[in-house]
């Protein structure tokens, strides 16, 4: 456990050694707090616990040691920003302090039991926070005080629930039963926790807790949210504004709205412009629409990083709510938008890429139920009528086709751009050359610009987008490094290894890279031709289908007018 200095707000770093800090007396206070009884009344084996009761004790144990050294760390943190202030006082929280030392211990304890207890036993249905008389006395009290309380509350909890349910007949059922109840326990807690951290006294403190760099365990913390240490910061591709090439009106707007959010008063929870949040673009596929928007999230984060401002970027992912359940896609993204955008401690900025796909066309007469869900859910984004737009959070969306309805463009469309990407002869120049053949730029005629000049008058005539240049670039990379490695490469080391592959490394000129050009522009006609032709062909055969069966309905009813009349 470690409070280690990272400029003027020290990092809060908890990472336990093997065994954990002290397992031992978590152990202990579990039993004298009852818990370890009352899971051994309900489901009780031949010998002690049954194997799954052991091990949800061991998860809330794990989870709980963790918990009271997190809890630890952050009243050191606190101290040190107490003793900041140059009294000679005693430094000494104050009843909120205390109250968000207790939070943040009890949502580490969530977060680390939850998924262990998912792991052992079906997930419970939960669908309302636990009612806790007095929750802000318990949240005040150290935290091995509360645990010692929640593991009392727990154990109650699920004597109360047995009686209710009645008796299972094996078992099997009861142990089950005990890790789902205790599961929707902890569930409810971390509901009852989240109106205090997310919507109540406490939000301010964890706005200050986002400013800092927070590991516990395996968890980075964002103020009271958590993801894994593991996954990276971001949703992003490492991609900068200096990458792109054209879309330099859809960018300039995207940066701006980035800077208007950065400087939103997280503490007045206002910001100083009224801004239209969603930034919508629209363009072919491989126009750069995609790569821009990452790019814009880049430059927002490191814009609100250089200032000390927490701020998130999430990437709207078709996977992250579409479900087979109805209702279930709109909840999810109304959870979506709610918590980890609206909810996040800090600023927030969002990509929703195909948004057009998400949304069925009202004017079809076939609109189910699901996608008429879905559309309201988006309304009410956009609208502000489910989450404010405050200048606390901005969206980048875009689309292929304009295949919504009007009332849908008119709602998501609000500030609509044509993203185009590449368009004249310098930017084809400077996104093949510089950007996607940079790294073996040497030996690519790259000091021929009358040749250069050549080569991006051909891109603007093939029109080609910035993906397929892209395809390009891979062919000519694949080319120059196209060698077989010598013997002597595997014992160089790594700068010898480096002056091999530039001797073996081919040459392109610059009628080669005419010649990939042209050669990419006939496949893709050619492409274009065939699928032409085979359309037609479908479309015929589907005619001449449609007119033989018509043919044949005639003659069967003129046999059988023949054969009424006979």
């Amino acid at each position: 456990m470690t409070t280690a200095a990272a400029g003027p707000r020290p990092s809060i770093i908890v990472t336990p050694p093997p065994g954990g800090f002290d397992r031992a007396g978590v152990r202990s206070l579990l039993r004298d707090a009852g818990l370890a009884t009352a899971l051994h009344k309900i489901a009780r084996a031949p010998f002690g616990h049954t194997v799954l009761t052991l091990r949800a004790l061991d998860a809330i144990t794990g989870a709980g040691d963790l918990a009271l050294h997190a809890g630890e760390a952050l009243h050191a943190a606190l101290l040190e920003d107490i003793a900041r202030t140059g009294t000679l006082a005693i430094p000494e929280p104050t009843p909120d302090q205390r109250l968000f030392i207790g939070a943040f211990a009890v949502t580490v304890l969530v977060d680390g039991l939850i998924p262990e207890l998912a792991a052992l036993a079906p997930t419970p249905q939960v669908t309302s926070d636990l009612e806790l008389d007095g929750i802000d006395g318990l949240l005040e009290q150290p935290p091995r005080a509360i645990l010692e309380r929640l593991s009392a509350l727990s154990g109650r909890y699920l004597e109360i629930q047995a009686q209710r349910q009645g008796g299972q007949s094996t078992v099997e059922e009861r142990e089950v039963f005990l890790l789902m109840t205790l599961h929707a326990f902890f569930a409810q807690l971390r509901g009852a926790i989240e109106r205090l951290t997310h919507m109540g006294r406490l939000r301010p403190f964890g706005v200050a807790l986002a400013q800092r760099k927070v590991l516990i365990g395996e968890l980075r913390y964002q103020g009271f949210q958590a993801r894994s240490a593991a996954e990276p910061v971001s949703d992003l591709k490492p991609v900068k504004t200096s990458d792109i090439v054209g879309n330099r009106e859809y960018i300039d707007a995207g940066l701006r709205l980035a800077r208007d959010v950065a400087a939103y008063d997280l503490e007045q929870r206002r910001s100083p412009k009224k801004i239209n949040p969603v930034l919508f673009g629209l363009g072919r596929p491989g126009c750069g629409k995609t790569i821009t928007a990452h790019a814009i999230g880049n430059y927002f984060l490191n814009y609100c990083q250089e200032r000390d401002v927490p701020a998130r970027f999430k990437v709207i992912r078709r996977t992250d709510w579409a479900s087979s359940y109805q209702n279930a896609s709109a909840a999810a993204l109304l959870k979506i938008f709610k918590e980890e955008v609206y909810g996040f401690d800090g600023v927030c900025g969002v990509y929703w890429p195909d948004i057009d796909t998400a949304f069925a066309s009202r004017g079809s007469g076939e609109l189910r139920i699901e996608e008429k869900n879905n559309l309201g859910a988006v309304f009410g984004i956009f609208d502000g009528t489910l989450i404010p737009k405050d200048g606390k959070w901005f969206m980048i969306c875009d689309a292929n086709y304009m295949q919504m309805d009007e009332a849908t463009r008119s709602r998501i469309a609000q500030n609509p751009f044509t993203v185009k990407g590449p368009t004249s002869a310098a930017d084809y120049v400077h996104l093949l050359r510089e950007i996607l053949l940079g790294d073996v730029r040497p030996f690519v005629s790259a000091d021929d610009e009358a040749g250069w000049q050549r080569v991006g008058e051909a891109l603007v005539a093939a029109d080609l987008s910035g993906r397929s240049v892209e395809s390009i670039a891979g062919n000519i990379r694949s080319y120059v490094q196209d060698f077989e490695y010598p013997e002597e490469y595997f014992r160089a080391g790594f700068e010898e290894r480096g002056k091999i592959i530039h001797r073996l490394s081919k040459r392109v000129s610059i009628d080669d890279i005419l010649g990939r050009v042209e050669s990419y522009v006939r496949f893709g006609r050619e492409a274009e031709e065939r699928e032409a032709r085979e359309r037609f062909d479908r479309e015929v055969s589907q005619m001449v289908e449609q007119l033989n069966a018509g043919r044949e309905a005639t003659r069967r009813a003129a046999e059988a007018a023949v054969g009424g009349e006979a």
